[in-house]
């Protein structure tokens, strides 16, 4: 038995299951395309969450790929991003083809970024010693 909508508008105070378990429900043709149209969009949504997981996890073991690199090398990748900033080098092109020189030279430059870096350490110590000899210097001057 089907309900007319205006009874349940009208009869608001006792509305309760029991009330609409005897209740019909009828469908149109309109209403069960729809039916149709909302399971293929679900079906396809399905297909792409996956192949979206798919490409993430993909991606994410590539970005761990390439981090265990910089992470191996740190000295090497110092150095290169301080190029890459300076406008030395393309960012594309060391971030996608560093990873491809091999461990062996990959290690090779690090160690020789790490003796870089320790010789401009050493010259920023100078620098700053130079500097803090001279306002010295420039103090005791009356």
């Amino acid at each position: 038995m089907a309900v007319p909508v205006i009874d349940l508008l009208n009869n608001s105070d006792s509305s309760s299951d029991e009330d609409f378990s005897d209740s019909e429900i009828s469908y149109s043709s309109e209403d069960e395309s729809m039916e149709e149209d909302d399971a293929s969009v679900e079906a396809e949504s399905s297909n792409s969450e996956i192949t979206t997981a798919r490409e993430t996890e993909t991606k994410r073991s590539e970005e761990a790929e390439e981090d265990e690199f910089w992470i191996r090398y740190p000295y090497l990748k110092s150095f290169l991003s301080t190029s890459v900033a300076q406008g030395l080098i393309p960012e594309y092109y060391v971030y996608e083809r560093a990873k491809l020189i091999g461990d062996e030279k990959a290690k090779e430059l690090n160690e020789r970024g790490k003796a870089l870096f320790i010789k401009d350490l050493e010259a920023c110590k100078d620098k700053c010693e130079l500097i803090a000899s001279a306002i010295t210097a420039m103090k005791s001057v009356k």
